[in-house]
């Protein structure tokens, strides 16, 4: 879903993210070298989604909580964004799984898709525009 102008920033992180997740999901499933993969996974968590998450902590869910958007979906952001941080630790072990690379790929997927359909639709339903223009360059100030 194309969303207005002013989170793009956020949807096209987020197109990016799920792009490289289809990448790692398909390399796991054909079971290709677990290190490699390991390798691309924590470089893609340093380099590229750590800064992402960081940023909407810092950014858009005290923007949401200030708009009163409910509680329930930015508690379910909190929880994932955690989960996410957890699995990302572990990744750093040199304890190579395809298990645990299925998760953590498969819950930044779902994640990303969650902000993009849920939370970005209810955003655009409630907040005015002229605010989330405001978000929309708070986010791009850091952008990746």
């Amino acid at each position: 879903m194309e969303h207005a102008k002013a989170l793009q920033v956020l949807s096209r992180q987020h197109k990016e993210d799920r792009l490289k997740c289809r990448e790692f999901l398909k390399d796991i499933q054909q079971q290709r070298d677990k290190s490699g993969i390991r390798q691309r996974i924590v470089q893609f968590w340093k380099n590229e989604l750590q800064k992402h998450v960081d940023a909407e902590e810092a950014i858009l869910f005290p923007f949401l909580q200030k708009h009163h958007f409910p509680f329930n979906f930015v508690n379910i952001l909190k929880r994932e964004h955690d989960t996410i941080r957890l699995l990302a630790e572990r990744l750093h072990r040199q304890d190579e799984d395809y298990y645990l690379y299925n998760a953590f790929v498969k819950l930044v997927d779902q994640h990303s898709h969650f902000e993009d359909e849920i939370i970005f639709r209810k955003m655009e339903e409630v907040i005015p525009p002229q605010e989330l223009s405001q978000l929309n360059v708070s986010m791009a100030a850091v952008a990746r």
